[in-house]
């Protein structure tokens, strides 16, 4: 095949059996278009799972303290963030990513690396809070100790279970939008169309 030659319909640059004989780290167009897609998703995904943890806490803060101040801001802004989150999951979902901006992910990009991470998180802030809970049991404040726990564990899923689940699905999850929105596949058609590999001659897939 000539160098850069894009050649092949969608659907055969989509196959799951051309994806899974070829080697995940080879690199093609539609795995950046996925992944690229895939980490802007998982960012608005914290966002989404996050603003109702965001809105929890004001709740169990005003409950704990008796002042309604705690969730006349953290509700509203918990459902803020809820709604901006599933907006931009909705719009970044639908289209075809900018794949020229660099996107650096820090957090594991699996769910299992994820709830690991979230596990070992828990257990040493648990480890943490746990030599408090004499002191805490003593002045009464042990539901306040435990809550606050809870909210921290909720907070560390949304920001690191979540979104390392939502990028490791990213590529199956881009192949069944591509096959089941038109606007998505009409886009990367005629990506497919008129993209060459600036660096080599890396085809248009596997995904």
């Amino acid at each position: 095949m000539p160098k850069n030659k894009v050649s092949g319909p969608l659907d055969y640059w989509l196959s799951p059996e051309l994806a899974r004989i070829s080697p995940q780290t080879a690199p093609s167009r539609l795995r950046e278009l996925a992944d690229t897609q895939g980490t802007l998703a998982a960012g608005w995904s914290s966002a989404i799972a996050g603003g109702p943890v965001l809105a929890l806490a004001g709740a169990f803060f005003s409950a704990m303290s008796g002042n309604p101040a705690p969730v006349l801001v953290l509700g509203p802004l918990g459902t803020a963030l809820l709604v901006l989150g599933l907006t931009s999951w909705k719009r970044v979902r639908g289209r075809l990513p900018n794949t020229d901006k660099l996107l650096i992910t820090r957090g594991p990009g699996n769910a299992r690396g994820g709830i690991t991470m979230v596990a070992v998180l828990a257990g040493l802030v648990g480890a943490a809070m746990a030599m408090a809970a004499p002191t805490a049991a003593e002045r009464g404040t042990s539901v306040s100790l435990i809550g606050a726990y809870l909210l921290i564990v909720a907070l560390l899923g949304a920001c690191i279970a979540v979104p390392s689940a939502v990028m490791g699905r990213a590529r199956q999850s881009f192949r069944r939008r591509v096959q089941e929105n038109g606007v998505l596949r009409q886009a990367v058609e005629e990506d497919l169309a008129t993209w060459r590999d600036p660096y080599g001659n890396a085809g248009y897939g596997p995904l």
